[in-house]
């Protein structure tokens, strides 16, 4: 009994091989849940069960016997032991924890596929184009017509100049606040500025025209990007020279430290440019209507954020390309499941069923089945863990852009491919499940040239 009694209370006081005990239990009960295909059929929700009990208990346990000890210490008035218990402890639990993600990198198991009936993959056979117009504030897309928009003058910005003149700070924490477009920190082009819109009119006989905008605040009288001619709202445009060979770029002068640029991309009909860039500075101006009638930056929130919930009961995913960069997309999913947990999206290649990008974020819930949660994708998974390939692109938007890019996969043509959208809830318990699938045609992301490149290339 003497002997029991100081066994116990030396694994009291030294807990060390309770916690490797411990580990190890964790570690083995963590192998049926990376495979759960070596698990028998039958048994297989009863091991799972078992062994994601025993994967939570293990660590718990571990741990109340680690707070034990050092108490225990700290009585008898030795803290540097109670200190090297501590270290002792995190040195097991970390072993393990690199151990584990070892294993997890070297089985890098595929989604399963699913057979059941009803599944909501249901336009799988589908392939679409990645022309849908987004919903949240990850849109940088706005379609425009230019019906009868004049050209002899600049359009009327009332909202914006309205906004510049009374209401600067609000105005100012929305651009700010906007999502950018590249992470070319260093660019002076409109493409990195905060607030940067697309405007895509009706294409003249074939040929892509964009109006590219954005606002530029200028700080201390810095200049404006070179090139641009000033424009005020209401006022004439200035002459083209006959002997000028494309549309120039204009900056709005909106009245104090703000400015609109805008660009034309497309034909030199001056005439379709002129519509066109004047339809533009009317659709971001109707854009800033609900900040002038509530001028809070609640509002400013609202408008950054934009709608978070929609009614309905079955999931839904859109795809939109920018069309200012190849191989950039915008995202988002509209699902519930209900409980919380991670979404996965794995983008494969349909020919080859090769896995081109892992992209994941929290997932978004409630109880009301009639509710679906805007998730804006992307949201990388680190490419250390999953995709080691990504690091050559991890850095290429700012952290802000509602923008992701598709490595992998030929360059400057379309190519089919997959997405698939997976919920993993945070119970380890249950399995992940396939929310929905969908197919598009694609293109690579081609990295800017850079001096490097331009001179290899020559």
């Amino acid at each position: 009994m003497r002997r029991g009694f100081f066994a116990f209370w030396r694994i009291i006081l030294y807990p060390t091989y309770l916690h490797i005990l411990c580990a190890v239990v964790a570690f083995v009960c963590c192998v049926p849940i990376i495979f759960p295909e070596i698990c028998p059929e039958p048994l297989k929700a009863s091991l799972l069960h078992y062994a994601g009990t025993a994967l939570l208990a293990a660590p718990l346990c571990s741990i109340v016997f680690l707070a034990l000890a050092a108490v225990m210490h700290m009585f008898r008035m030795n803290n540097l032991r109670a200190l090297s218990q501590v270290f002792k402890w995190a040195a097991v639990w970390g072993s393990t924890w690199l151990c584990y993600v070892f294993l997890a990198i070297a089985a890098d198991v595929k989604p399963p596929v699913l057979t059941t009936p009803g599944m909501p993959a249901t336009t799988i056979d589908t392939v679409h184009s990645p022309h849908e117009q987004l919903n949240g504030p990850a849109s940088l897309v706005i379609p425009l017509s230019p019906g009868e928009e004049p050209i002899d003058k600049v359009a009327e910005a009332p909202n914006m100049v309205a906004l510049e003149n009374h209401h600067e700070e609000l105005f100012k924490s929305y651009i700010d606040n906007s999502p950018r477009w590249s992470g070319q920190e260093d660019d002076d082009t409109f493409y990195t500025k905060p607030g940067h819109l697309i405007m895509v009119p009706p294409t003249q006989a074939g040929i892509p025209a964009l109006v590219h905008v954005c606002f530029r605040r200028l700080i201390e009288g810095d200049p404006l990007p070179q090139g641009y001619v000033v424009v005020k709202p209401g006022e004439a445009f200035p002459a083209i020279p006959e002997d000028h060979t494309a549309i120039p770029d204009y900056a709005l002068d909106l009245g104090r430290n703000h400015f609109l640029l805008l660009a034309w991309r497309g034909s030199n009909h001056q005439e379709t440019a002129l519509r066109a860039i004047n339809a533009a500075i009317t659709a971001t101006d109707a854009r800033m209507q609900p900040l002038l009638d509530e001028p809070t930056p609640e509002t400013v929130q609202r408008m950054l954020q934009g709608r978070e919930t929609y009614p309905g009961t079955t999931p839904e995913f859109r795809l939109s390309e920018p069309l200012a960069q190849d191989g950039a997309y915008q995202a988002e999913l509209y699902a519930n499941p209900g409980e919380p947990g991670v979404i996965l999206v794995y983008i494969k290649e349909r020919k080859t069923d090769k896995t081109l990008r892992i992209l994941s974020m929290q997932a978004l819930y409630s109880e009301n089945k009639d509710e679906l949660f805007r998730h804006d994708i992307p949201g990388s998974m680190p490419h250390w863990v999953r995709n080691t390939g990504d690091v050559g692109i991890a850095n290429v938007f700012p952290h802000n852009t509602p923008l992701f890019a598709i490595k992998l996969g030929p360059q400057r043509q379309y190519f089919e491919v997959e997405f698939d959208i997976w919920f993993k809830p945070t119970d380890v318990r249950r399995n992940r499940r396939l929310l929905l699938r969908r197919c598009y045609k694609v293109q690579a992301y081609e990295p800017p040239a850079t001096e490097e490149t331009a001179t290899e290339a020559r």
